[in-house]
């Protein structure tokens, strides 16, 4: 069965796989793209998808869209360059795309494409919720209108990556997050959770080298050379040698192919204000808990079998 996907991204390095794995699933069709703040800006991030579509060839149209630059509430302080450098994609330069961004802004695509099929599409959001969030606000049935969505962000139990207790994503724009969380999607959440268990390692990358087909050798030098920049800044930040946790990859996978994750519904609260705790994620695990919308939330992966998969699709 033909998935029919719409993502989200803020293209850096660990979206770049992620898009890269959609683009070339033989059982996805991905509908269109579109780009915010945060990894890099919205204008940098829809040039790097742009060049991604290039280098994936996925043999159909995939527009882009430009979306939100700054957060619901405040400004956006830019891209932490020490993960995802200068372009956020590690400093690597792929060739020019002919293809140009869409002048529609990104919420109101959303919106468009949302309304044109009810019910058919999965929207995998990959970096801040605000694209959504603003969509949200222009339609507020489009948590019936969407078949569903797949979050990459939070942490219920594993700490943050942004604070001690919130995940970048969420921590980037959490009052559009929390109204997210409270809209009655059909949502799934991967946060660090699992996504710290998946961990890509330069040993798969060379075997992926090995075992590719010659129409596949470029996206795997591509990964050979992006990801170095980002298995150094994971050996500083966690001490990992040579690997790196597969945030938005494995919610693409997930959103393809769910069977590797073991998943718990639970209602979900964003804390947005606080000194130490805003960007938090606050699951109710209680046996009575809170009222509102519940979530479902990835507790447990199959690590091995979501690396198999992820890569499985550039291989001979």
């Amino acid at each position: 069965m033909l998935r029919k996907i719409l993502i989200d991204c803020d293209t850096g390095i660990d979206d770049a796989l992620a898009l890269l794995y959609a683009l070339k699933h033989p059982q996805v069709q991905v509908l269109g793209i579109s780009t915010g703040f945060g990894n890099t800006s919205a204008d940098q991030a829809a040039e790097n998808t742009l060049r991604i579509i290039r280098l994936a060839q996925p043999g159909y149209e995939v527009p882009v869209f430009v979306g939100a630059s700054k957060p619901l509430e405040g400004d956006w302080a830019g891209p932490n360059v020490k993960v995802h450098g200068i372009n956020g994609i590690g400093g690597v330069v792929l060739p020019r795309s002919e293809q140009k961004v869409s002048a529609e802004p990104a919420p109101d695509w959303i919106v468009r494409i949302a309304r044109q099929m009810p019910g058919e599409l999965t929207l995998v959001t990959l970096g801040r919720l605000t694209n959504l969030a603003l969509a949200l606000q222009q339609e507020p049935r489009l948590p019936e209108l969407l078949k569903n969505v797949v979050t990459m962000g939070g942490a219920v139990v594993a700490p943050g990556n942004a604070s001690p207790v919130a995940e970048a994503n969420i921590m980037g724009d959490p009052e559009a997050a929390d109204l997210v969380m409270q809209a009655g999607f059909n949502l799934l959440l991967v946060g660090l959770d699992v996504t710290h268990r998946v961990q890509l390692s330069k040993a798969h990358l060379d075997a992926l080298s090995r075992h590719c087909p010659p129409e596949n050798q470029a996206i795997s030098d591509f990964l050979q050379e992006v990801m170095e920049p980002y298995f150094d800044f994971n050996r500083h930040a966690d001490h990992f040698l040579d690997r790196c946790p597969t945030h938005d990859p494995l919610a693409m996978l997930l959103a393809v192919d769910p069977t590797p994750g073991i998943y718990r519904k639970m209602p979900v609260r964003v804390e947005c204000g606080g000194t130490f705790c805003r960007g938090m994620i606050v699951a109710d695990r209680r046996t009575v808990p809170m009222e509102g919308p519940y979530i479902t939330v990835c507790v447990d992966v199959d690590a091995e079998r979501a690396l198999e998969t992820l890569l499985s699709v550039f291989t001979d």
